[in-house]
């Protein structure tokens, strides 16, 4: 395929790249060129300087199709393998799609001459047929993915050294949702007296030098009283907690050494955004305005007065106005508040919206005398023309784009500066009224206009609350991850953290001194670096000077976990990330850290000279980052783009390997291309003679350029330092394009920001036309529907279809017109215009578009999609949604969540009605009053609904709700419910179907963590809706030929033939009411809360929350105009824009005709709109179109002009000014009559609802006939198979109810309620856990028992493994330690158990076996091999006798299948497997290890299995030893049969020998007696058939597994579901 210059520039393997990449620039293209450069590049940076990682020997046989003739030798071959380049993109959708991109591009790869045809690539260094194949193979496993995907591989090996003791499994999003919330009760449940602080450090909080339980407690309590409540204080960390990533950036520059946020820090941190020179210059402006104002004061000092006061306001100005420039930025700001104080009306001091600014010089004067301090001058009377002039210059200028960023400024001044105003009266009062300290109960009594405000201090005190209590409820929260065993992203960046030591490990906490943990906490800026380990080291050095308890450990741990680190870092050698505007600071930082110094060999070439060692390339486009909610952070962009460039010119200046002469690969004036630069350079002829050769050129000038793309100096000295634009579009008409690049350069200009040094801005790009595509025009329209208000009521016939135009609103408009556009493109059809004097133009008919070629783009989801759908639905146009929003606010969800909500609480008359109204039943209003309104007092509503119902069928479906309520079955009563119901057929839409199946599937999740109880999922679900409802997606998969309705967010990477951009007059997608509302706002600059804690009307002005609340604005406003950029570039051949300003009107009446559109622009946060609509002005003033239609009259470019336009569409067909001339003019389409171009065409042939309805009623009545419905014919199966774990079948054995309970019932083997006095007892008399003890004993047996290795000639064969001999190390402290850290999590529980275990392992040791397994022959036996831990895999094929499976439905059971025979499937470990050779020849006997009554080893009883001490028969001696095997005997039945079918399959088989059990407590070796043994085996093929009945019938409940009776209760003594508060079962006859 052929590259431009600027990918060509990209390919550079030799230098770090980051790839600035336009919309439709073929970015993914060059990417995936790059990676296989990468692999096929035997020269290039990363193999020249870098170590060669550890690589296989040879890929296994069966996985490649070439023979080992056609192969490469990986170990041999130069270049990188596919496991050294890391290649990250943003979406497991993109991830997946380069994969399968650079998977098409290896398949089509072969040896031969370069050439290369966009599909078949031949390549001459590539000397092998089997070649691709291997990269293929290897591919598989590459680090190709998200970013989270590639930490989560990168971490999974060292779980263990990092702690981590949860699982695998990423928590889904309802359970990371309930987990929050739990987190947040449980921090406000919690007691802050002294007394109870233990309960905090049980729940999680955790405890360092500078901030415990008891601080996170008190700021707590702080944060409750300044939110007025709970429920709000809760509301603030929840949404806090969201923007985790951007609170620990705003954190970094605000703290002191302690980790506490202090007030100069803050201060700094506002001033920072202010631009010094402007704030000169508008000071100085401001003191001339002033001083000019005072001067003419005193020229007339009759008409105005004389002799003023210095305690007046004109007293005030004249000083202010006299006094020499301030020096520093803070007494700058505070003389420019003085003077606001001042000139400007006390109530409108506050005044920032853009309808309600402060009053300057109100009616050209100083403000009147209402707050005591007085004018001091007289009304201005005849003078007022001469004053006036002068006050309204300092207004204009306060209040223009300017004074609006300094007014903001002067009123975060006037919050935090302490200083009085000169000049006040002794008992005028500020206009703030400083709170300090704690708040009291009631608020302070002040002047109606006086507002509260806090000292800097107690902002910084607040803030460090926020801190504070966001660290506890982390720590909760990863207590309650822990004791659920679940993990999400956020844990496995934070162990990535762990692992690359961006931080102290937390695991190291513990144990490290404070010092190292202090050291290792504070990263250096420049996050690849390594300085704050070495100088943990070296802290720990000095330590060890004296002797510090734990500091060799601490030493050694840390050098293991930094040598690791280097080990993994020299694996790959290559990162290639996709979409990198879109990383999060942390994701920055952590990739960073594998960039840094690698492990090198002694024999390896010598270490770079270079802080990034493998080769960097970064792709992204800082105009297309739009996810911030996502704490995307676009700085990150910039910032590491500037190290890069750096890095590069410092390697090409220190690494001489690089340039070294004879074989360079860098140049300051070219770039090497590496597809040519090698020495094996055949080529087809054809690509000799294209463009004269220079596809085949080796090195590309760093100055030249394509086609129409120029080329300036400074791009080009940027180039040579490794950023590279790529700026030829390969999407979009030529003519669009040019329109687009004429609104990018006011979307994005300069004149647009308020913070002068924000780095979060874009810069507008001129993107050109692909050749193919430069002299194509392309087409814009703008459905711009009227958008004023009707009286008209709509009609009452339901027959008629209602017309959006007569009563709708402008979303129904916009949706009906899009509707209809979207009809007209897929059949061709052609569109009109009006003029101002009536008549329509016809447009040339367009090409027919499918569907799947026609994007509509919303800037938010709310609304106007389901508007959108609908409309499209009405007129049969294919649509989908892919993201359907909140998933519990989908109608058909809505149905099902009522009915959950019905079951669980069926006395609940809300609930009932939510039922009863819904499509599920039907009840009109008479039959709803009948339903409730003579229901007696608490009745069971659901059995009411089932006397009431309309008909049987309805009848059936609801005694099946209370059937299956009552066995607690919620998953399969709400499927039956969808499959028997009228819900599909009142939501009859493909996206409905997958709604209600996510729907059911999260109550299947919420079952398996929660248990089967419907009240405890319903009222979760309600959690959810209440709190969460829409971080909770409905993700629906789109049919493949249909229109796609998608957020832009959703279009990244996307593009279409036809786009929709979509509502864009709307605020919903610039406004910050939800954040405000949430009274907590985050940006990476500052975060705040925002206090109330009286009343709403009594606010307090806090600076953190203003400054943030700016920021935030500014941030969002730039966000705004990329995710309109995003939108717009999206479209191939068409864009069309819909929506139109409030107000839009056709103007018939006046001297000025035709479509008026209201102008405005609503400053901070403009509508997509208004900024689009804004660029067209500006880029006619700025090209001066004097008879431009978006300009008026004299206008000179300023924002905010609230002039109409008046717009001619039947001209703008034609020119609309839009600075182009290939597409001079736009279709505007603004009335649905400008689809009727055939006369007889309307809205008749469109079904209403009531018609729809009314088609299926029918049909659904002839689908009810029974002479249509068949009977099922139950099919014969006998491919089921039964997976159940070997502890199961003596659990089975005992007692099929607790088995029934375990499996069926999905209940957990824990008594309901724990009898935590019973706890405490059994734990002071047994001091640690049995099973924790068992676990300790088994492993020290398998890694300690001793094997004497002496295969006797005559014997079978064994693995290798089995005959290793190994020492007795059963009894080795060494081990013990090892097994301790291993298992243990407290040394003190080691303590406890440590004298038990060497006891027990001596008794094993000192034992027959021990004895015989360490070398001793004992009665002819000898021990030839063993192995611990076998695992084993066996199947059971179980008679069933025609098991019947069926399914419910309304009109009976329908019999499904007929099952004869199952498989039961079983895997499992024996403890120890024996092989002997004795006097019956080899031999080999499973044995299981037990160590029960392990608390009587230093006990002097006898009893139980004491009684056998001392035995040494394999015989059992006593009732204990038989009580043992009794209950065992399933299990070891079980392990008899495993290797019994292991042995069978063998040509010398052993002879297998009855299991035995090696009992911990005596040593003792007991065989099963060969009646009870035998009896086993006869049992366990009636327990496989009753595993495989209870699993495969589903009719079977609890009433067929009655409770045991009383004479044959022994195991209820250990059953959990008869013990604990609670029991639910036992020998006494009690129901579930």
């Amino acid at each position: 395929m052929k590259l431009n210059r600027a990918q060509l520039l990209a390919l550079n393997l030799d230098s770090h790249i980051v790839v600035d990449a336009g919309a439709g620039t073929g970015k993914t293209s060059t990417i995936i060129d790059r990676v296989i450069e990468h692999y096929l590049s035997e020269d290039q940076r990363a193999t020249r300087i870098l170590p060669r990682p550890e690589r296989p020997f040879e890929l296994a046989g069966g996985m490649l199709v070439s023979g080992k003739s056609e192969t490469q030798n990986l170990r041999e071959w130069g270049g990188l393998l596919p496991g050294e380049v890391v290649l990250l993109t943003f979406t497991n959708k993109a991830a997946d799609e380069m994969k399968d991109r650079l998977r098409q591009r290896l398949t089509h790869l072969s040896p031969g001459p370069s050439s290369d045809d966009g599909k078949n690539r031949t390549d001459p260094r590539i000397r092998f047929e089997g070649f691709n194949e291997q990269l293929l193979t290897l591919l598989d496993d590459a680090p190709i993915g998200t970013i989270d995907s590639f930490f989560n591989q990168l971490v999974s090996p060292y779980r263990g050294i990092l702690g981590d003791s949860l699982t695998q499994e990423n928590i889904s999003d309802s359970g990371r949702i309930l987990l929050t919330e739990s987190a947040l009760n449980i921090l406000w449940r919690l007691s802050s007296h002294p007394s109870r602080i233990s309960e905090a450090v049980d729940a999680g909080i955790p405890i360092n030098h500078t901030c415990g339980p008891k601080e996170v407690l008190e700021s707590r309590d702080r944060i409750q009283r300044h939110y007025a409540g709970r429920n709000r204080a809760i509301g603030v960390i929840r949404n806090l907690s969201q923007r985790s990533i951007f609170i620990d950036e705003a954190i970094k520059g605000l703290t002191d050494l302690d980790g506490t946020i202090i007030p100069d820090k803050i201060l700094e941190r506002i001033i920072h955004s202010i631009n010094p020179r402007q704030l000169d210059d508008f000071i100085e402006e401001t003191q001339r305005i002033i001083f000019s104002f005072c001067d003419l004061v005193k020229q007339y000092p009759n008409e105005l007065g004389s002799g003023w006061s210095r305690y007046t306001r004109i007293g005030c100005l004249d000083y202010l106005a006299s006094l020499p420039l301030k020096q520093n930025i803070w007494d700058k700001l505070v003389w420019l508040s003085n003077v606001y104080n001042c000139v400007v009306s006390r109530k409108s001091l506050f005044s920032e919206s853009a309808s309600d600014k402060p009053s300057v010089f109100p009616y050209g004067n100083l403000p009147k005398d209402g707050d005591n301090w007085p004018r001091g001058i007289n009304n201005l009377g005849g003078v007022s023309g001469v004053i006036k002039p002068v006050a309204t210059e300092l207004r204009e200028l306060w209040h223009s784009n300017e004074g609006d960023i300094f007014l903001h400024f002067i009123r975060l001044t006037m919050v935090i500066s302490k200083e009085e105003i000169p000049c006040t009266p002794n008992n005028w009062q500020h206009p703030i009224f400083t709170l300090d300290g704690d708040l009291s109960a009631n608020h302070p009594t002040v002047n109606a206009d006086t507002v509260y405000g806090f000292t800097i201090e107690k902002e910084s005190r607040n803030l460090d609350d926020l801190r504070i209590v966001m660290k506890g409820f982390n720590g909760i929260l990863e207590k309650l991850k822990e004791v659920n065993e679940v993990h999400d992203f956020d844990d496995i960046q934070r162990m990535a953290g762990d692992l690359l030591l961006a931080n102290c490990p937390r695991i190291c906490e513990d144990f490290y001194p404070e010092s190292v943990i202090f050291a290792l906490n504070n990263s250096p800026e420049e996050s690849w670096k390594d300085d704050h380990i070495i100088n943990a080291i070296s802290i720990l050095e000095n330590l060890e000077k004296d002797a510090t308890y734990n500091v060799k450990q601490s030493k050694e741990d840390l050098i293991r976990r930094y040598d690791l680190l280097m080990k993994i870092r020299r694996r790959y050698r290559a990162f290639i990330i996709d979409e990198a505007q879109d990383n999060s600071p942390l994701q920055w930082k952590l990739l960073s850290r594998l960039w840094g110094d690698r492990h090198f060999e002694e024999n390896e070439m010598k270490v770079p000279d270079t802080p990034w060692q493998p080769t960097i390339c970064y792709v992204g486009d800082i105009k297309q980052s739009i996810y911030a909610f996502r704490q995307a952070e676009v700085t990150g962009f910039l910032e590491y783009s500037k190290a890069l460039r750096s890095i590069n010119n410092h390697e090409f200046d220190s690494i001489s390997e690089l340039t070294e002469s004879g074989r360079e690969l860098r140049s300051r004036d070219f770039s090497r291309d590496p597809r040519n630069s090698h020495k094996i350079t055949i080529a087809n002829a054809r690509k000799h003679y294209e463009d004269g050769g220079q596809d085949l050129l080796g090195w590309i000038p760093f100055h030249h350029y394509d086609g129409l793309d120029s080329g300036k100096q400074e791009v080009t000295d940027l180039r040579k330092e490794g950023l590279i634009s790529l700026k030829i579009n390969y999407r979009t008409n030529g003519g669009l394009l040019d329109v687009m690049n004429k609104w990018w350069d006011d979307v994005f200009g300069a004149r647009h920001r308020r913070v002068f040094n924000g780095d979060f801005y874009a810069e507008s790009q001129e993107l050109i036309p692909s050749p193919n595509n430069k002299k194509i025009a392309g087409n814009l329209e703008w459905i711009c529907p009227l958008n004023t208000d009707f009286s008209s009521n709509p009609s009452t016939d339901l027959n008629e279809y209602l017309d959006a135009f007569d009563s709708g609103d402008s979303l129904e408009r916009q949706g009906l017109m899009i509707a209809k556009r979207i009809k007209h493109l897929i059949d061709g059809k052609p569109v009109r215009v009006q003029s101002p004097n009536g008549d329509w133009d016809i447009q040339p008919t367009s090409e027919k578009v499918p569907p799947s070629e026609i994007m509509v783009l919303l800037p938010s989801r709310r609304n106007i999609r389901d508007i959108i759908i609908r409309y499209l639905n009405d007129f049969d146009i294919p649509s989908q949604a892919d993201r359907e929003g909140g998933l519990l606010e989908r109608p058909a969800v809505h149905t099902l969540d009522g009915l959950l909500q019905f079951i669980a609480r069926p006395r609940n008359p809300h609930n009932a009605v939510w039922v009863a109204r819904s499509c599920l039943i039907g009840f009109n209003d008479k039959q709803t009053q009948d339903f409730i309104g003579k229901a007696k007092k608490n009745e069971n509503l659901l059995y009411r609904l089932r006397e009431l119902s309309i008909n049987s069928h309805q009848r059936e479906l609801i005694s099946h709700w209370i059937d299956f309520s009552e066995k607690g079955l919620v998953n399969e009563l709400l499927e039956d419910t969808l499959d028997f119901s009228d819900l599909l057929l009142t939501y009859p839409e493909e996206s409905s179907l997958q709604d209600v199946e996510q729907f059911i599937d999260l109550i299947s999740s919420l079952s398996s963590e929660l248990g089967g109880d419907a009240i405890v999922i319903a009222d979760k679900i309600r959690q959810l809706r209440e709190n969460e409802s829409s971080s909770m997606e409905a993700v629906t998969i789109p049919p493949s030929d249909a229109v796609r309705i998608m957020t832009i967010h959703g279009s990244k990477g996307l593009e279409a033939s036809v786009v929709f951009l979509v509502d864009i007059f709307s605020k919903r997608q610039t406004n910050l009411t939800i954040d405000s509302r949430s009274r907590a706002m985050v940006s990476p600059e500052l975060f705040s809360g925002n206090p109330i804690p009286w009343t709403d009307q009594q606010e307090i002005k806090t600076a953190t929350w203003m400054h943030t609340k700016w920021i935030y604005q500014s941030r969002k406003d730039a966000e705004a105009r990329r995710l309109f950029y995003v939108g717009a570039t999206r479209a191939k051949n068409r864009l069309i824009i819909v929506g139109s300003p409030k107000g839009t009107s056709w103007s018939q009446d006046n001297d000025i005709n035709g479509l008026k559109i209201p102008w405005s622009y609503t400053r901070p946060l403009p509508q997509l709109g208004q900024i689009w609509l804004e660029s067209l002005r500006q880029g006619s003033v700025n090209r001066n179109e004097d008879m431009s239609i978006w300009t008026y009259e004299d206008s000179i470019g300023n924002l905010g002009e609230k002039d109409a336009r008046y717009l001619n569409p039947f001209s703008m067909v034609q020119n609309s000014f839009l600075g182009s001339n290939l597409l001079p003019g736009m279709v505007v389409l603004h009335d649905e009559d400008c689809f009727n171009v055939d006369e007889d065409q309307t809205n008749d042939m469109i079904r209403t609802p009531f018609q729809k309805l009314s088609l299926k009623d029918n049909v659904a009545k002839i689908s009810m006939d029974n002479d249509s419905i068949r009977p099922l014919i139950a099919r014969q199966d006998s491919h089921y198979k039964v997976k159940t774990a070997p502890h199961r079948l003596s659990v089975l054995s005992e007692c099929s109810r607790r088995h029934w309970f375990e499996t069926r019932g999905g209940l957990n083997p824990n008594p309901i309620i724990p009898n935590s006095e019973q706890l405490i007892i059994d734990k002071a008399k047994n001091n640690f856990d049995p099973a924790l003890f068992g676990s300790v004993v088994h492993r020290i047996v398998e890694i300690g028992i001793p094997n004497p290795g002496k295969l006797s000639d005559s014997s079978p064969n064994l693995p290798s493994s089995w005959t290793k001999k190994n020492s007795n190390g059963l009894n080795n402290p060494e081990i013990h330690q090892k097994i301790y850290s291993e298992l243990l999590t407290h040394e003190s529980i080691a303590l406890k158990m440590n004298d038990s275990v060497v006891e027990m392992t001596n008794r094993l040791s000192n034992s027959k076996l021990g004895r015989m397994v360490s070398g001793e022959i004992i009665d002819g036996e000898k021990v030839e091999g063993l192995r611990t831990e076998l695992p084993f895999h066996i199947s059971f094929k179980v008679p069933l006798d025609g098991l019947t499976r069926g399914r419910w439905t309304p009109r009976g059971t329908d019999e499904l299948s007929s099952i004869n025979e199952a498989s039961v499937l079983m895997d499992g470990l024996i403890d120890l497997v024996l092989c002997t050779d004795g006097s019956d020849g080899p031999a080999i006997r499973p044995i299981d290890l037990k160590t029960e009554e392990a608390s009587k080893l230093f006990s002097n009883q006898s009893d139980g299995l004491l009684e056998s001490l001392g035995s040494e028969s394999y015989q059992p001696v006593c009732e204990a030893e038989f009580a043992m095997l009794h209950h065992h005997r399933m299990q070891l039945a079980l392990y008899y049969r495993a290797l019994e079918r292991i042995e069978q399959k063998k040509t010398h088989p052993r002879r297998v020998l009855r299991p035995a059990i090696w009992v911990g407590v005596t040593g003792r070796l007991v065989e099963y007696p060969e009646d009870l043994f035998l009896n086993a085996q006869k049992e366990l093929d009636e327990i496989l058939i009753q595993v495989a009945s209870i699993e495969l019938n589903l009719e079977d409940d609890i009433n067929n597994h009655p409770p045991l009776k009383i004479e044959s209760s022994g195991p209820c003594n250990h059953c959990p579901f008869s013990m604990g508060k609670m029991p639910i079962c036992g020998p006494s006859k009690q129901e579930l």
